[in-house]
């Protein structure tokens, strides 16, 4: 009997994310000191649902809908297990940017509850249909997922709370020629020479166009505009501490690093009101 194409292996870009802390939650939870069962249930919907399966095959990929695909719905997949998710989608363009899309929802939609996450994303082997998943691919996705070392601060650091991207996955959106897919891909990244992560603090500053042809610029809605951005990233750092186990070095190490991030945010939110503010200063008098 020769296999059909929903039951083959398939070669597919699969990714593996896990919300870091959850046991402790679960724990509080149980003792009635934290968050309740269904408050639960709505942090772990953040990582996906059938509901974004759905909308793929109804709508097709919102990000680069342009970019080259196999399939109208660029084969995406999703499972969710406790507190981790498994994605995957078809090898094309359009199938990589959303795939990565997703992860970054995933991971700013926890960073605005105060949650960690960390993962792995990779090109490989998976059967991946209803609720079974399974391939070598999966497994070493799976595998990777506790070892992520991007942005380390030190050598023995193991584990950093980012969603690694593999080599894999980075070289083929290199190689692909479509302008829009390695836009994205920088908007929802960040990468050294070694290391690339998800990476949902870049969306944390207020921009701004100056068109004097078109409307009147007002600073003072910019400079509004930015305390309004100022004052998200100050509720996002104090929510880490909300669900921080103090006497955890390690977890706390975690923190920083999201910590860090938010700082260097708020540092852009002071540098851009330094600028409206040269911007509203008078040009000095011309002498001849």
């Amino acid at each position: 009997m020769e296999s059909t194409p929903e039951s083959t292996f398939r070669d597919k870009f699969i990714a593996f994310v896990d919300i870091l802390g959850f046991a402790g939650l679960v724990e509080t939870a149980e003792q009635g000191t934290g968050l309740s069962p269904s408050e639960i249930c709505t942090i772990l919907k953040l990582l996906g649902t059938q509901n974004d399966v759905l909308a793929m095959k109804e709508y097709g990929p919102t990000i680069c809908p342009c970019a080259a695909r196999i399939q109208p719905d660029v084969d995406f997949r999703l499972n969710q297990v406790s507190d981790s998710v498994v994605v995957s989608a078809e090898i094309s363009p359009a199938g990589a940017i959303n795939l990565i899309n997703h992860c970054w929802i995933a991971a700013f939609r926890l960073l605005k509850k105060g949650l960690l996450c960390r993962g792995h994303i990779r090109r490989g082997s998976i059967y991946h249909r209803g609720l079974a998943f399974f391939g070598t691919g999966y497994q070493e996705a799976l595998r990777r997922e506790p070892l992520v070392e991007v942005f380390r601060k030190d050598a023995k650091e193991r584990g950093t709370p980012f969603i690694e991207i593999d080599n894999s996955v980075r070289n083929y959106i290199a190689s692909t020629n479509d302008s829009c897919v390695k836009e994205m891909f920088s908007r929802f990244t960040k990468e050294d020479e070694k290391f690339c992560a998800i990476f949902p603090f870049k969306r944390l500053s207020h921009n701004f166009v100056i068109n004097g042809f078109k409307q009147e610029w007002d600073p003072t809605l910019e400079k509004k505009n930015n305390d309004t951005m100022r004052d998200i990233i100050l509720m996002m750092k104090n929510k880490l501490q909300e669900y921080a186990d103090q006497s955890n070095v390690e977890a706390l190490q975690k923190i920083a690093h999201y910590e860090e991030a938010l700082n260097a945010q708020l540092a852009i939110c002071d540098s851009t009101d330094e600028i409206i503010d040269r911007l509203c200063e008078p040009f000095p008098c011309l002498r001849i």
